[in-house]
């Protein structure tokens, strides 16, 4: 139960190039946008093709896996909301689709998130607004 002193979480931004992406997690599907012209895949969103600069950009539906590129344990909150969360893990993971996507990996221990390790996605409302569907890795073949 929340009092009226629990500080409530960022919301993600959503505007009109975000909206697609954010209407994929409410559907359990994660979405990148992809270039018509060069065939560039990109993520996050952009007006145009950050390869070629073309208009157009239109959005399609990923696997939902990929492998860690990069990552970094927390364990010092960035925002007090996060406090009791940490220490977490915020990881880079490539798509096997080609973009990279900026994300958290859980429930995990963080001490077992490596480079280059197979993730899959999975999707839960934000409990502080749950018009908002948030994006989360996992070991591939894991459970949510």
């Amino acid at each position: 139960m929340s009092s009226q002193w629990e500080i409530p979480k960022p919301e993600p931004t959503k505007n009109e190039e975000t909206t697609p992406f954010w209407e994929g997690t409410a559907a359990g599907e994660l979405r990148f946008q992809e270039c018509e012209e060069c065939g560039n895949r990109q993520l996050p969103a952009a007006p145009a093709c950050v390869a070629c600069l073309s208009p157009k950009v239109v959005w399609r539906a990923s696997a939902g896996r990929g492998t860690v590129f990069s990552y970094t344990v927390i364990h010092h909150a960035f925002h007090p909301a996060f406090a009791a969360e940490v220490p977490y893990v915020v990881a880079d993971v490539e798509l096997d689709e080609g973009p990279i996507l900026v994300s958290g990996i859980r429930p995990v221990d963080p001490a077992a998130v490596s480079i280059g390790m197979a993730v899959e996605v999975w999707f839960e409302p934000m409990a502080d607004n749950p018009e908002y569907v948030l994006h989360w890795f996992r070991p591939a073949g894991g459970e949510s």
